[in-house]
């Protein structure tokens, strides 16, 4: 169950990467269109061999307009909050889409969204990161080896775990009476220093079971920029 695999930019040649990052609500009418559009630019690039990530945080500020997300998290607003103040954005709003840390752009904008993550791809990545072993869970804790091409005070390692497919019956708000299938839902944030550049950690899994359909995705993040350096995920089984 806890076997896994992982990508990385650790090759002789690092290709570029994209993480995109999306902020959904199950309330919000005009998520879905933005989940879509970027389910299917992922789902290409994947095809095609190249390293698109994508993750949904589910804000929890729409939840008091009729519908209680149940991935909804203050933490995840806060995430987005904190990007908009880095990236100088006018708003918080959903669906709010950015990528390698930066943008804050309509998460159903094809063009953008195309154009951006095509950018991202060109880039070499300045540093490198991969996880070299996911423990079980013991004590509700998961035990995370990871190494980085070196140590930096100025960035944090973010670890995420998403879940790939979930599938929620809307009975109130914008989105009444449909049935959102959902992909890469993000179910645990956790930040962490990355002030040595090879290290164990624990990481607080919260009762939740992750196996099969879960992954994890781990990158490092500035601080202060909130640009995305280098990024891999761990898929468990």
């Amino acid at each position: 169950m806890w076997a896994g695999s992982a990508t990385a930019q650790n090759s002789k040649e690092p290709h570029g990467f994209a993480v995109v990052e999306l902020f959904s609500s199950q309330g919000c009418g005009k998520s879905p269109a933005a989940e879509n559009e970027i389910k299917l630019i992922t789902d290409k690039a994947v095809a095609e061999g190249k390293q698109v990530i994508s993750l949904a945080y589910h804000v929890d500020y729409w939840n008091k307009y009729g519908w209680n997300d149940p991935y909804s998290d203050i933490r995840y607003t806060r995430r987005q909050s904190n990007y908009v103040s880095a990236t100088s954005n006018d708003e918080v709003f959903t669906p709010q889409v950015f990528i390698n840390g930066a943008g804050g752009f309509v998460g159903s904008d094809k063009a953008k969204l195309n154009a951006e993550i095509n950018k991202a791809l060109k880039s070499s990545p300045k540093q490198t990161i991969v996880l070299t072993h996911v423990s079980a869970v013991v004590n509700d804790t998961m035990t995370v080896g990871y190494a980085a091409s070196k140590a930096d005070r100025n960035s944090s390692l973010v670890i995420v775990i998403s879940e790939n497919k979930t599938s929620t019956r809307i009975t109130k708000g914008e989105n009444i009476g449909k049935t959102l299938e959902q992909e890469n839902v993000v179910r645990l944030l956790q930040i962490f220093p990355i002030n040595i550049a090879k290290d164990e950690i624990k990481f607080p899994v919260r009762k939740l079971k992750p196996g099969n359909g879960f992954r994890m995705v781990a990158y490092i993040q500035n601080k202060q920029t909130k640009k995305i350096t280098a990024a891999t995920q761990y898929f468990f089984k």
